[in-house]
């Protein structure tokens, strides 16, 4: 694949890995994003591209146009107003699609909800027990029945952390809240192997497939933080008792325990992830 035309339609950490990955493959791109920054002509690791301003619902009508022109579609903004905003702009004017070749649409593991720490995969009952979750779970249902008629997949994350973003990150700015609950194992993936998967999907492509994307091994809040105290020697973070919470958002994220399998996207796109846990993506080992 020589050149590619790519629209990211939300222009944020996946987005930007997915593009640093492409150019260090040599890989010719067009791209047109959009972001809540100013409709104009920008620059990203020397590559010019188009951003168009688009805040709720509100947007620049000549991206209409423009997205018929573009085969590569990655969507990765989160829903607002219960409603994915990419859907909206379409307003059902999917013709726009048809010269699509590779669509990806990015959900989250949220939509298995609780499955009392067992393992789940793609076959796996979905019953999420949270509204983030259940919002996830309606949209994903309108991706897939346009799945047959357009070549689009599902990558459900894990819970992203990159360099720059993680807990070891947040305990040094004070910011961090743990959260105790006894045998609660979070599924988790490093930004670069998602960027990884994206790579390899553009070569081995399915469409109407759901793929899961998480590391190798869940974990405990509780036990990766005593092992980045022992390395780091930094000051104990805030810990707070499940039963304890107030904050019925968390108390909703916490009450589902799950651990992730990511076999299907492994073996398909023929990838093996560069940081298999945490442990290797936060220098634990």
């Amino acid at each position: 694949m020589q050149e590619i035309n790519l629209f990211c339609f939300g222009f944020g950490q996946v987005a930007k890995e997915f593009l640093k990955n492409l150019l260090k493959y040599k890989i010719k791109i067009n791209l047109i994003t959009t972001s809540r920054k100013r409709t104009g002509k920008y620059k990203y690791l020397n590559l010019k591209y188009t951003n168009f301003n688009f805040d709720k619902n509100i947007f620049n009508k000549k991206l209409l146009k423009d997205i018929e022109k573009f085969n590569h579609i990655l969507i990765s903004t989160p829903p607002v107003n219960s409603k994915d905003l990419f859907l909206e702009l379409l307003n059902s004017n999917y013709n726009l699609l048809n010269k699509s070749k590779w669509i990806t649409y990015l959900s989250s593991t949220s939509v298995y909800g609780d499955h009392k720490g067992a393992w789940v995969d793609e076959d796996s009952k979905l019953f999420p027990n949270s509204k983030k979750g259940r919002i996830r779970l309606k949209i994903e249902n309108r991706w897939k029945i346009l799945s047959k008629y357009y070549p689009i997949q599902i990558f459900r994350l894990a819970g992203i952390y990159s360099k720059e973003q993680n807990l070891i990150t947040s305990i040094k700015k004070n910011n961090s809240r743990i959260i105790k609950k006894k045998d609660h194992k979070f599924s988790r993936v490093h930004l670069e192997d998602i960027s990884g998967f994206l790579l390899n999907s553009l070569k081995n492509f399915k469409p109407g497939e759901i793929y899961n994307i998480a590391d190798d091994k869940p974990i405990s809040n509780e036990e990766l933080i005593n092992e980045i105290l022992i390395k780091y020697t930094l000051k104990s973070p805030i810990y707070i008792d499940y039963n304890d919470l107030e904050d019925s958002t968390l108390k909703e994220f916490y009450s589902a325990s799950k651990k992730v399998k990511n076999n299907k996207a492994k073996n398909f796109f023929n990838y093996e992830l560069i940081y298999p846990t945490i442990r290797e993506g936060l220098n634990l080992l």
